[in-house]
């Protein structure tokens, strides 16, 4: 009953909204009609390639090896850009913590733990 009455809130807001809403979502499935009626444009942006995966860890790694990057992009396809940041900052963590910068065989552990969400049973959240 009360995810109804907030639904009902939001879509009467959403019709009120004089300007611009931009929102986003990885949960597409679980919006109901009414919602994506409301939505003008809806855009998807699918997970990069191997190739581009591997650009993106260069670019926020830039000392591994372009066959580190590759490695990387090829051992985890689910990942996204916000994964990869994800281990890049734990990478970061880790250096200041310890005292000493990660080598590459940490930063496949730092992968490894942040693919556990991936193999975990996916929740439906939301309406």
């Amino acid at each position: 009953k009360m995810e109804g009455s907030l639904q009902n809130i939001i879509l009467q807001e959403m019709e009120d909204l004089d300007g611009i809403l931009i929102a986003t979502t990885n949960l597409t499935g679980s919006l109901d009609k009414a919602f994506m009626r409301r939505f003008l444009y809806k855009i998807e942006f699918l997970r990069p390639s191997a190739a581009c995966k591997a650009r993106i860890w260069k670019s926020m790694l830039p000392e591994l090896t372009d066959a580190q990057t590759r490695e990387l992009a090829e051992s985890y396809p689910s990942f996204t850009g916000g994964n990869i940041e994800n281990i890049c900052r734990k990478k970061t963590i880790q250096g200041i913590v310890s005292g000493k910068e990660p080598g590459f065989g940490e930063i496949r552990d730092f992968c490894n733990d942040e693919n556990i969400g991936g193999r975990r049973a996916a929740r439906k959240i939301g309406y």
